[in-house]
């Protein structure tokens, strides 16, 4: 019984994360930014900098993955790599004023987009929602 919850949590998860992405690619469909691009930029904004490392280990992608996504924010002036002063083999990301004020902009339109999305919902509903997804983040960080 355990193993059939587990599967329905991963399939809901798999759903809400394409159905999630769909509607923010409809909202950005006139900018170049994807979704992953903006996942890496959002980390960039919360940790400064990190390495190609960092980011592929918390996006769960290879380094290769992560590698290309980042060729393509640097090109659109987005990231800049600078090697480490310390260590010259370390290569810290890090992100550009033009990123800060593509972040704020994108950053309040996924919100409008999700109060948009849950608006006609009832407030209990909304709040069983962040509960919901409270619940999972926490014991998601328990087996850390």
């Amino acid at each position: 019984m355990v193993q059939d919850n587990g599967r329905e949590i991963a399939n809901l998860i798999r759903r809400v994360n394409a159905d999630l992405n769909r509607h923010i690619r409809k909202a950005f469909k006139d900018t170049t930014i994807t979704p992953p691009q903006m996942m890496i930029i959002l980390m960039l904004l919360e940790e400064t900098r990190m390495t190609t490392s960092a980011i592929s280990e918390k996006m769960h992608l290879a380094k290769s993955t992560v590698s290309g996504i980042l060729d393509r924010l640097e090109q659109q002036d987005l990231i800049v790599r600078e090697r480490s002063k310390e260590d010259k083999r370390v290569v810290w990301i890090k992100i550009t004023e033009k990123t800060r004020e593509l972040a704020e902009y994108h950053h309040s339109t996924v919100s409008d987009l999700l109060n948009e999305l849950v608006g006609d919902a009832e407030h209990k509903e909304v709040k069983e929602i962040v509960q919901g997804l409270s619940l999972l983040s926490e014991r998601l960080k328990q087996e850390e």
